[in-house]
């Protein structure tokens, strides 16, 4: 289990995949750690090196009440692939993970072959917050149990229907879930960590290749916010995916790795 430490944290990071490929840093969403990512970086690594690693305060990475930024986590990011021994990767970020890929990209752009974010936001003054839909799913109360409100918060995520039409991928997403829940305090922490953050206005600066993809039924970062990141950075490609929420990585593992692999060839 290599680690590194960055700012005085202990990150666990992990590779996949012919060190001689192109290499790919995936960065995750807020409460997640690298069991999240399902069979995707499996995928990704038939063609990439796939690095991952665990945000802090979750997973394997080193676990502190202690505030921090956005900017100490792009360093993360910065000693990650040095441990790796990359010097210049594709960047993947979902959700919350995307904010930190946009930020990594725009204050290292030396270090970007081509950008992919997924279901994230610039959370800009147009930025679009999760739908009714979500919101009242969302609203947890005391009577329910763990594993209750692990699905609840799935169910909202996904697609609907989601979790009739794949149960045993359901069902291991709530295992994933279960096995290991974050602390509170690691996710306020990292909420606490982009709360004043935005790229809106900056992405035009950005001159490296990008997939921005969301899907359809994404309820929690709705897709607008997808087309209004593509709309500011030059040449991006923007992709919705067909019955998909804010989950794609999990929902359709498939599609994402081929839309993944189709930008890494054109580099």
């Amino acid at each position: 289990m290599p680690e590194v430490v960055s700012g005085g944290w202990s990150i666990h990071w992990e590779s996949i995949g012919d060190e001689s490929n192109p290499p790919i840093l995936m960065v995750l969403g807020l409460s997640h750690r690298l069991a999240h990512w399902g069979r995707l970086p499996a995928l990704l690594a038939s063609k990439l090196r796939v690095v991952t690693f665990d945000c802090r305060g979750m997973g394997a990475s080193e676990r502190r009440d202690e505030p921090y930024s956005i900017a100490d986590e792009v360093g993360d990011m910065v000693s990650v692939l040095d441990a790796a021994g990359v010097t210049e990767a594709i960047v993947y970020g979902r959700s919350r993970g995307g904010m930190l890929a946009q930020e990594f990209a725009l204050q290292h752009p030396d270090r970007i072959r081509a950008l992919v974010l997924s279901g994230t936001s610039t959370r800009g003054p147009n930025a679009v917050g999760s739908t009714e839909r979500v919101n009242r799913a969302m609203n947890f109360t005391p009577d329910m149990s763990r594993e209750e409100i692990f699905a609840t918060q799935n169910e909202a995520m996904a697609s609907p229907g989601w979790r009739e039409r794949d149960p045993a991928a359901f069902a291991s997403l709530l295992e994933t879930d279960l096995a290991a829940p974050p602390r509170r305090f690691a996710v306020v922490r990292q909420q606490e960590s982009v709360a004043a953050w935005t790229s809106d206005g900056r992405l035009g600066a950005l001159r490296r290749p990008a997939l921005v993809i969301c899907g359809e039924d994404d309820g929690m970062v709705p897709p607008e916010n997808s087309r209004q990141i593509a709309a500011q950075i030059p040449g991006a490609r923007l992709q919705l995916i067909p019955q998909c929420g804010h989950l794609p990585m999990l929902e359709k593992p498939g599609e994402v790795a081929r839309l993944v692999l189709d930008s890494a060839a054109l580099l």
